[in-house]
């Protein structure tokens, strides 16, 4: 038995008193009601569901950023005119539904690409730098190669003349000349090698420079970056192909971020989602056809596969939930109709006892329980008996019983909310 069969029973008896709560008189006259007999059916057979049409996918598509809404998406209407984009209005994937004012993350971005050139800006003049320093390294060099060869000359001059003044060949005069010269060419060897060392420090500073603005052309750039996604979020698109539900928004409208500003949904397919109990949710399989009807479209019949079945029962209603995937290229069924379908029991033939919905009361013993009044003849007259019952399927506008009644008893089906348990009645026709 469904929520729905559930729902139809509570309606029923929703007027019910309790039975305990009236009092009987002796001098009332008998209240006339209406009986019917118990009967049977079988519960084998076609059974019946109702279903919502939920869509394939469906998104709240809100927006990343806030900010002063400053345009929405035109389409063209029925007459030709463009206006703002509208429930039922059919939308590409990528579409611009709406804007924020970009003025406040533009500046940002502005801000990001000066600080990003300046950036690149010192990259270019340190790596200029590291030009020159390597220059200067090369020509230090060459005045190196000369001090060197200058001082080996000095030296070898120095060696004679020390070795003609040692036999008297030289004059005093000669051999401090060379020894001068000697000297003179190894200070300047000692300045030269001292060159190459400053240059070389200039030019391994310089690649040090290089190195720290590339560091910051990166952050720079890792800024622009960050600054550029909020100014691409003020543009809220169309993840995919789909049909606006709604809109929630308007120009001028000042949203937040996380402020929803249109329900979207692929309607290509569609899905009919019901419950069924767990007798029936057995016979089940994934990619079963299913055919589903809908009074919005008399005369036609979907065809729908079963895509999913509920691995367990819900807590509250116990039955498991079944979703079945119809294919809506024409868009004919819309999301929220309700469709009904027909699933096909294959347990054995169960004859139950049923009675009218109308005859069930809430049980006086306890109300979240059911019950009937039997009526039974003693000492010719009508009495009306209230007893207990466990109710199972329904079957239109008549309920089985699964205990408590037998065939054949008459139970009160107009008047058993004005009746009290014991109570003389007058059966009418």
């Amino acid at each position: 038995m469904n929520n729905r069969d559930y729902i139809a029973i509570g309606f029923l008896i929703a007027s019910v008193t309790v039975a305990g709560c009236k009092t009987h008189s002796a001098e009332k006259p008998p209240t006339p009601v209406k009986v019917k007999a118990v009967e049977t059916v079988s519960s084998t057979g076609e059974v019946r569901y109702s279903a919502s049409i939920t869509a394939r996918t469906q998104v709240d598509l809100a927006f990343k950023v806030g900010g002063y809404v400053e345009a929405i998406h035109h389409v063209r209407g029925f007459d030709g005119r463009m206006r703002d984009v509208q429930e039922g209005d059919v939308i590409p994937k990528g579409t611009v539904l709406a804007r924020v004012r970009q003025s406040d993350y533009a500046v940002k971005v502005g801000q990001a690409e000066s600080q990003a050139s300046r950036a690149r800006s010192s990259v270019d003049s340190s790596k200029a730098q590291v030009i020159e320093a390597q220059s200067s390294v090369e020509a230090s060099k060459a005045q190196l190669a000369q001090a060197e060869a200058s001082f080996a000359r000095a030296r070898l001059d120095f060696d004679r003349a020390k070795n003609l003044f040692a036999s008297q060949s030289m004059t005093r005069a000669d051999f401090d000349a060379a020894k001068a010269q000697h000297d003179v060419a190894q200070a300047q060897l000692e300045a030269a090698k001292s060159q190459v060392a400053v240059a070389e420090a200039k030019a391994k500073m310089a690649k040090s420079q290089v190195e720290a603005n590339e560091a910051q052309v990166r952050g720079a750039q890792a800024t622009l970056d960050e600054a550029r996604i909020p100014l691409g979020d003020t543009a809220l698109r169309s993840p995919m192909n789909s049909v606006v539900l709604q809109r929630k928004i308007e120009v001028g409208s000042l949203v937040s971020p996380g402020s929803p500003g249109f329900v979207l949904a692929d309607t290509t397919s569609v899905k009919a989602v019901f419950g069924v109990p767990d007798m029936i949710v057995e016979n089940l399989k994934l990619g079963s056809p299913i055919t589903i009807t809908s009074e919005a479209a008399l005369g036609t019949d979907f065809s729908g596969q079963i895509t999913s079945i509920s691995p367990s029962a819900d807590s509250k209603s116990r039955v498991f939930e079944v979703e079945v995937t119809i294919p809506n290229q024409q868009n004919r069924l819309k999301v929220g109709m309700v469709v009904a379908l027909a699933l096909e029991e294959t347990k054995a033939p169960n004859l139950s006892p049923v009675v009218p919905l109308s005859a069930v009361v809430r049980s006086k013993d306890n109300p979240n329980n059911y019950a009937v009044f039997v009526v039974e003849d003693r000492d010719g007259k009508q009495i009306a008996r209230i007893r207990n019952v466990n109710l199972g399927e329904a079957f239109g506008n008549t309920v089985a019983v699964a205990s408590g009644l037998k065939t054949g008893e008459r139970v009160v089906t107009t008047g058993a909310t004005l009746i009290v348990d014991g109570e003389r009645v007058n059966v009418i026709p």
